[in-house]
């Protein structure tokens, strides 16, 4: 198996070719769209954690927009493919059930206009975001995941330059970079989901680093860009993730030296760093952790009062729910419940949440199945720990259609798609494919 940049350096350029000879002609205009395709795919990478810039009224980003345009292109080069190769139909039965559930509640229970934007939300980031991202080459597939980091970290570095000159956004600002807590939101218009989503990009960081496709001075720099920007969240949700992350990662690998450095480094920035860390970081973060007071932790004991209640309606929703976006109509605090499970058995009945749990579960058996591979146990490790970050991370949220929360979840199990497929073959001489993983079976060759 040969990427698609090298097919088309064996083929004569058309100054090469007999006059008159146009066999090649259409695949060169294939190969150009594929160019243009793979520009606006990396900007859409890039720019999917950027969840501000979008008009008001309507969900649909930049990133999004670049994410349509690709899909496009990559439809008209006829390159598009099973997005999870063999596993598939497991994929495209998960999100019939999530939508289908969801569906019905909203025919029987619900309001259909609104019942057909969240299924279309969902749909454009369970279906044709995967279409358009999955099944590449491995040149292509890196280059992705470095967008990928690359987009947080810079939202990191701009924000955290934003914080240190003490701006703060006002109440009508239509962005909120800097809350007027002083909690950093960055691009993400809000500072919980910016912390999650910069915890799940770090595993991208060490699986570059372990594969040896990043540099070690790029990724310890991303990393602690990356970890600068949880803090200046003052997300007590981030920092847990953080730990959680760190520790299924290094734990996954065995690395028990480093977690326990990096514990003790932790460590001696709460108990002599505290001084140096924000305000805002001390206040709600060290504070809650010194006096195990979730009440000074934000709005925890909120949420467990819309979870209390999503339970007590849940026994008359099991079959058929409430329907799409109708919780909020039926609540005494006229709010959605911040926690996805409950969510979806509420409006989708049993039936969406099964199937939401299918989404989860399809890129760790992915991972699984590829596990063999070269690096194949990393990817694998990789996909487990940002699946249960994010996992975790929608306890406290509502629906989850936004691109960005998925995003590193594709990335993550991606190279276990490269060579994913019916015939199980290897390319013969990749970087990755150089360095196989302790108990790795040997690549075959192609």
């Amino acid at each position: 198996m040969q990427s698609d940049y090298y097919q088309a350096s064996q083929r004569p350029s058309p100054a090469l070719r007999p006059p008159g000879d146009l066999t090649g002609f259409g695949q060169d205009w294939s190969n150009e769209l594929h160019r243009w395709e793979f520009i606006l795919l990396q900007g859409a990478v890039f720019f999917a954690p950027y969840i501000a810039f979008h008009h008001p009224a309507v969900y649909f980003t930049l990133g999004d927009a670049l994410f349509a345009g690709a899909f496009l292109l990559r439809l008209c080069t006829g390159r598009m493919a099973p997005l999870f190769a063999d596993l598939t139909w497991l994929w495209l039965l998960a999100l019939l059930m999530l939508t289908g559930g969801l569906f019905i509640g909203s025919v029987v229970n619900g309001d259909m206009v609104r019942c057909v934007t969240l299924v279309s939300q969902y749909c454009f980031a369970y279906l044709i975001v995967p279409m358009v991202l999955l099944r590449r080459s491995e040149a292509e597939v890196i280059r992705l995941i470095k967008c990928g980091i690359w987009g947080m970290t810079a939202m990191c570095g701009i924000g955290a330059l934003i914080y240190m000159s003490g701006y703060t956004s006002l109440s009508n600002d239509q962005m909120t970079l800097v809350t007027g807590g002083r909690r950093l939101a960055g691009f993400v218009d809000n500072p919980n989901a910016m912390a999650v989503l910069t915890v799940m990009t770090l595993p991208l960081v060490w699986f570059l680093l372990l594969s040896r496709q990043m540099k070690p001075v790029t990724g310890l720099l991303c990393t602690g860009m990356l970890v600068t920007g949880i803090i200046l969240t003052s997300s007590n949700t981030g920092i847990y993730t953080l730990a959680a992350a760190t520790l299924i990662f290094l734990g996954g690998r065995q690395h028990f030296k480093t977690l326990i450095l990096v514990a003790c480094l932790a460590g001696a920035v709460m108990v002599f760093g505290q001084d140096y860390l924000p305000q805002t970081f001390q206040h709600r973060v060290l504070s809650a952790m010194n006096s195990g007071d979730l009440a000074g932790a934000g709005t925890f004991e909120y949420r467990q009062q819309l979870n209390i209640e999503a339970l007590n309606f849940a026994d008359d929703h099991l079959i058929i729910g409430m329907g799409a976006d109708q919780y909020r109509f039926n609540s005494q605090y006229g709010l959605p419940v911040h926690n996805t499970y409950l969510l979806m058995l509420n409006e989708g009945g049993a039936l969406s949440l099964l199937g939401y749990l299918l989404v989860l579960s399809v890129p760790v058996i992915a991972g699984a199945v590829a596990r063999q591979l070269p690096h194949g146990r990393l990817v694998l490790l990789t996909t487990v720990t940002i699946v249960l970050v994010f996992a975790n991370a929608t306890l406290g949220v509502p629906h989850v259609y936004g691109r960005a929360w998925f995003l590193s979840i594709f990335l993550a199990v991606s190279p276990a798609l490269i060579w994913y497929g019916p015939t199980r073959r290897v390319p013969a001489s990749t970087p990755m494919t150089r360095r196989p993983v302790r108990g790795a079976a040997p690549p075959s060759r192609a």
